[in-house]
């Protein structure tokens, strides 16, 4: 599965690629002929698609980077809202949201961490305010709560869905011959968003003898890091057994 998905996720960077690429032409064309266009946004929309073009360089060979879709959207979003578009960035706001959940960021002290992420977002809003005038500034605001609830319409539309699909492959079997249940303990750790040094001190072993078995349980499952299990093996079981059988199956 992760193979398929790797390729998945490789094409969907090759595809926002190629996008922001033309974008970030078309925004430099703009920059240098014409020059009755707003320096100040001129100038975000270079900086956003600068910053997307190489962000998804990045992806097209780390395809599973899932935390760096997170900072792409979070960042094009607020860029976006400094460029008073709104719907969009109200998305790109959104989906940083999901791709940093996804990763297994919010799983502790959400309640915390999320407020702090949109104090930028909503400073980004605020500079539109006195940029563009009060009139135009509530239309946005509108556009915004309304582009919100229409994503929210949208996931509670696909959310069973998804549930459903990840339910059908929460279980995941690990080589019985070359694991153990303390290898089921630590994957079960990591997953709930335990540290390395935790783990290590609860099982009184160094922390650098938990981060090379991690190492190799990731490889064994088909990730290569902590990230990429994280995203795609949140809401899994772990058994010892053969893991020919879970293919066959």
């Amino acid at each position: 599965m992760e193979s398929i998905d790797r390729k998945i996720w490789k094409r969907a960077s090759t595809i926002g690629l190629i996008f922001t690429s033309v974008c970030l032409v078309v925004c430099i064309i703009q920059y240098y002929c014409d020059p009755e266009a707003d320096t100040f946004q001129k100038i975000v929309r270079l900086s956003i698609h600068f910053l997307a073009v190489n962000s998804f360089l990045f992806l097209f060979f780390n395809p599973l980077s899932f935390n760096i879709y997170a900072f792409l959207f979070y960042f094009y979003g607020c860029g976006n809202f400094l460029d008073n578009g709104n719907i969009l960035g109200a998305i790109c706001i959104s989906a940083s949201l999901v791709f940093l959940e996804n990763s297994g960021f919010l799983k502790n002290r959400r309640k915390f961490k999320i407020p702090c992420l949109l104090i930028i977002p909503f400073s980004c809003i605020i500079v539109q305010y006195f940029h563009t005038g009060k009139l135009i500034f509530f239309l946005s605001v509108f556009y915004i709560l309304g582009s919100v609830y229409i994503l929210y319409l949208i996931w509670l539309l696909l959310v069973p869905k998804v549930e459903r699909a990840y339910s059908s492959k929460s279980e995941k079997i690990i080589s019985g011959e070359k694991y153990t249940d303390r290898d089921i303990e630590f994957l079960e750790r990591v997953l709930k968003g335990e540290k390395y040094s935790k783990i290590a001190s609860l099982y009184n072993i160094s922390e650098s003898s938990v981060k090379a078995q991690m190492i190799e349980l990731y490889h064994h499952l088909g990730v290569n890091s902590r990230t990429e299990f994280l995203a795609f093996c949140n809401g899994c079981t772990f058994v010892l057994g053969n893991p020919e059988e879970q293919n066959n199956g």
